[in-house]
């Protein structure tokens, strides 16, 4: 396998990316080519596993940073706007079709939790995507505050927003908090969460801090709502069935019966970190390689 670090213009500053390639690619050869995008706050390196079956299968992917996220781009660092990774995801399209070893008209999406919304939402903008595989996907965020917060965090949380806009229009700094963690009455992490990932260890360019401005764009995201645009491009839900507050399987199923043909639905026996390693992982990746297989 090839890895090359690139990057490619997206709006006004440039999102990093790492380009996976087979080894046993033929001179003047073109291969289907994946744009994968990664979860709430992750950084591309996360995909690295990932993009490794893809190679294996006969496929070029590349992994994306999203702007003002990992070693992209753009500023204020680490303020999450839905709308632009769609925009980014778009720009991974126009990179790999400038790529002298991917079929311009062979290119499909791929992404994972919050990617796996984005992906969805660029499904349903740009034709040029031949098809779609969404993991675990992040859906309407306005639900999933509430859900994560209860009633009374979630004022809370509207009140503190009140206050970052007023203090930003004041010229100040907007206020920055926790990308994940419990909540509690000393943290306020914009994703509640009680595990303890260990992502800062294991990737550098990962910081668990972001602006709490983000939550903003995260309330009116509702990638759901556009998935009947998706059709007639090849739709594929791969997702956990286990308890996941962060990915809840009802919601995931109400939106895929929204949905026109050709789609699948695929719900496999774990939680949503076991898809993140083998086997679930593995079990995961060969569902959407599958799908690629008869679509690409």
């Amino acid at each position: 396998m090839k890895v090359s670090e690139v990057q490619f213009r997206s709006g006004e500053d440039f999102c990093a990316a790492t380009l996976y390639e087979p080894n046993d690619l033929a001179a003047g050869e073109r291969r289907p080519g994946v744009v994968m995008g990664h979860g709430f706050a992750l950084v591309k390196e996360a995909l690295a596993v990932s993009a490794e079956y893809l190679v294996r299968a006969g496929y070029v992917a590349v992994a994306i940073d999203y702007r003002r996220w990992g070693k992209s781009g753009g500023e204020p660092r680490r303020l999450l706007r839905p709308l632009d990774e769609v925009e980014d995801f778009r720009n991974g399209i126009s990179f790999l079709q400038s790529c002298e070893s991917v079929d311009p008209e062979r290119i499909a999406i791929w992404g994972v939790s919050f990617g796996g919304g984005v992906v969805l939402q660029t499904a349903a903008v740009d034709r040029r995507v031949r098809c779609v595989v969404s993991q675990s996907p992040a859906l309407n965020g306005r639900l999933c505050q509430r859900e994560l917060r209860g009633m009374p965090r979630y004022m809370e949380m509207l009140e503190r927003l009140r206050l970052d806009w007023e203090r930003r229009f004041r010229g100040e700094e907007g206020e920055r908090v926790p990308a994940m963690g419990p909540l509690t009455d000393e943290s306020f992490p914009v994703i509640p969460s009680n595990a303890a990932p260990d992502y800062w260890t294991r990737y550098p360019s990962f910081k668990n801090d972001i602006l709490l401005e983000s939550l903003e764009h995260m309330l009116i995201w509702a990638p759901e709502s556009m998935i009947d645009l998706i059709a007639p491009t090849p739709m594929l839900i791969v997702t956990n069935g286990l308890l996941d507050l962060h990915h809840p399987l009802d919601k995931i199923q109400d939106a895929f019966r929204r949905a026109g043909e050709p789609k699948k639905l695929v719900i496999l026996p774990y939680d949503v970190r076991g898809l993140y390693e083998d086997p679930g992982m593995g079990e995961a990746m060969a569902e959407a390689i599958s799908w690629f297989g008869r679509y690409l």
